[in-house]
């Protein structure tokens, strides 16, 4: 019986605080103080792309398509709105050379 009030309590957290508890925020800050942020839920086939300037006003708020390729040598291909994007470990790569750092462990400042 304690089993099953362990699966309940977590299955009530799960509902209570939503999917996001899963959701995984990437982040890129600029020296203007402007940033983007993903968020990839991991079962979901959207993206959530935001940008925002340093007063905290959002710029862009936005629900793309995500595909996701296989993983290869740990790193996860993945396309964002028809664009390339890598997932190596704590960090995301654009097919620019930008990179995405996990928030809030880590927010990557700049381009690579």
């Amino acid at each position: 019986m304690p089993v099953l009030s362990r699966y309940g309590l977590l299955a009530s957290l799960l509902w209570l605080g939503g999917c996001d508890l899963l959701t995984d925020s990437y982040r890129v800050e600029f020296s203007d103080g402007s940033w983007r942020e993903i968020a990839i839920t991991p079962f979901s086939d959207e993206a959530h792309w935001r940008e925002g300037c340093a007063t905290g006003e959002i710029f862009t708020d936005l629900v793309l398509p995500l595909k996701r390729g296989k993983r290869v040598e740990g790193k996860q291909p993945l396309l964002i709105g028809g664009e390339r994007f890598e997932l190596d470990g704590d960090s995301l790569y654009r097919s620019n050379g930008m990179v995405f750092g996990h928030s809030p462990d880590h927010i990557q400042r700049g381009l690579k």
